[in-house]
Order: structure tokens, then C-alpha cells, then sequence
């Protein structure tokens, strides 16, 4: 259970640093990097909008981020935020990547944080399967059907 605490607490970091991005006085200054051509006036309504509106998107990151860690500290709340952090990262993370690519955004970029998503899914399940097996979880989940000695299923 040790390397799932150590998990929680990497991308919980993780995603403290990418949410501190979008704060705004950071983020003001990344408008034209994070959409190249973008036309509305510095500090005019679409601008200012834009960077609030990615405020909202950085503190959904940085409470996931605080939550990590804190859960980090109570082993019972493994399982479902450690499930949850990985289906966040598949839709939000590399469905949202793969969209953005297929808008004409940066290949190499989202490439990167395609990669960053698939090693928290990956390593995620991988620690978690690992914790289940170790501590007995893996018996008490329900696995579907079984047969029976006489080779009938069981309701």
C-alpha cells in the first residue's frame, strides 16, 4: 500500500503544479501560448474571460491535487479516487489531448501530456492491483459468475 501513498501523493503534486498554472496572474501571460492567434484585445472582455474561465479549470485541478495527498493518508480511500483519477485522465486527459490535436493544436504538447495521462492511468491501476492482492481486497470483489463443481453456474 505504500507505493499506492507514494502515487497519490506524486500526482496529487503533479496536479498542484499544473493547476498553479491557471491562477490567473500566471495564466494572463500564457494566452498566446496556450491558443497561438488568439484575437481578442489583451485585457479586453474575450481575453479576460478566457483567463477566468481557465481559472475555474486550474482550481478543479488543484483541489484533485490537494485530495491526493490527503487521501494518501487514509488507505480505505484508495480504490475509488485512485479509480476516479484514472478515468479523469482518460477522458479529460487524453480524450481532451486527442481532441485538441485533431483541432490543429500543438502535437507535441498534447503528445506530452497524453504520455503524462497514460503513465498516472498505467502506474495507477498497476499500484492498485498490487494493494488489492496484498491486502485481501481482491477476494472480497465481486469477479461474476462461477462455476460450481458440476460445471453449472451460480446465481
Amino acid at each position: 500500500m505504500k507505493s499506492l501513498a507514494w502515487w497519490c501523493r506524486a500526482v496529487g503534486v503533479v496536479y498542484l503544479v499544473l493547476g498553479s498554472t491557471f491562477i490567473p496572474a500566471i495564466n494572463t501571460g500564457r494566452v498566446e501560448q496556450l491558443v497561438p492567434g488568439f484575437d481578442g484585445a489583451l485585457d479586453g472582455p474575450a481575453w479576460a474571460g478566457f483567463v477566468d474561465y481557465l481559472f475555474m479549470f486550474g482550481l478543479e485541478e488543484l483541489v484533485l491535487g490537494a485530495f491526493l495527498i490527503a487521501v494518501s493518508f487514509v488507505p480505505r480511500w484508495f480504490e475509488p479516487v485512485v479509480l476516479l483519477v484514472c478515468a479523469l485522465s482518460v477522458v479529460r486527459g487524453i480524450g481532451h489531448d486527442v481532441y485538441m490535436i485533431s483541432q490543429g493544436y500543438s502535437i507535441v504538447s498534447n503528445t506530452i501530456f497524453i504520455a503524462l495521462h497514460t503513465a498516472i492511468i498505467v502506474t495507477g491501476l498497476v499500484f492498485l492491483r498490487r494493494a488489492r492482492i496484498r491486502s485481501g481486497w481482491l477476494a472480497t470483489l465481486p469477479s461474476g459468475p462461477r462455476s460450481t463443481s458440476k460445471g453449472r453456474q451460480r446465481a
